[in-house]
């Protein structure tokens, strides 16, 4: 966990990195794709824990 609460614009890129975003200095600021495909992933990654929360009947 980090030890302070991050902006929303790390946050963001944070997002878009999931979706591909590479972040480089030339690359500018993640578009609307980029930032779909990383929320999609996100959700994978919470069903995940979710699913294997239900198995192993973590609480």
């Amino acid at each position: 966990m980090p030890t302070t609460v991050p902006t929303i614009r790390e946050v963001v890129l944070q997002i878009a990195m999931l979706g591909g975003f590479l972040g480089r200095k030339g690359d500018g600021e993640p578009g609307v794709k980029t930032l779909w495909q990383g929320m999609q992933r996100l959700r994978d990654f919470v069903e995940g824990m979710e699913h294997m929360r239900g198995l192993y009947d973590v609480k």
